[in-house]
Parts: C-alpha cells; structure tokens; sequence
C-alpha cells in the first residue's frame, strides 16, 4: 500500500521560511501502523526529517503533532485513522508551540510552566 505524506519541514539554518515536502512510504498490506512508526521509517529515507519522541505509550506527549487538522499523539495514532484514498496525510507541528525544527517543537517550556 503506497501512503502519502505532506509534512511540515523547517531548519533554521538552512530554509528562510517552513514549506510543505511529501513523501511516500510503501507500506505492507493488511498490517497497520502508528504514524510514529510511518515517521521513523521516513526518517530512514531521509535523516534530515527532525521530530521528537520518547515512551512510545501515549504517555509523555513528546511526539504530539497536528494530523490532518486534529491534534494527537504520533505514537497511538494508527495510520488507517489519517489514510484517506486519493489525498495525502498532512503533518505539521502543534499550534500554540514554538517550533526548533521541522515538527520538534518546544515543549520544554509548556513542562516548565506545569
């Protein structure tokens, strides 16, 4: 099965401005997966893709992301809930929090503040 992504991509260093970059990924038939599982194996591709991550349980929050225009956690989020045929899973970083790089955002100061 061939996905599609569209993802939020920013280096400080590098671009003047974030853009959208897509991706594809091929992906097994009949087996889903998390999006967090999808990213990595992106990041595999392509090792310039920055976005964070950490318990893998749906409990830290560390890879907390905007998915299509709803906002969850890569980790418990499986991609059979984003994939819609005919259009590409969008990913772009939390709303609110400031961005380091790609979708990493700051959460640091929001766990600060608690």
């Amino acid at each position: 099965m061939k996905l599609e992504f569209s993802i939020y991509r920013y280096n400080p260093d590098v671009d003047d401005a974030p853009h959208m970059q897509d991706y594809t990924l091929e992906a097994e038939e009949g087996r889903d997966m998390m999006l967090l599982d999808a990213l990595i194996q992106l990041k595999e591709k392509d090792p310039s893709l920055s976005f964070r991550r950490s318990c893998r349980e749906g409990v830290c929050g560390s890879d907390g992301l905007n998915m299509n225009g709803k906002n969850g956690l890569a980790c418990i989020t499986p991609i059979s809930a984003l994939n819609q045929p005919g259009k590409k899973i969008v990913i772009r970083p939390l709303p609110g929090l400031p961005v380091i790089r790609d979708f990493g955002g700051g959460h640091g100061a929001i766990l600060c503040t608690i």
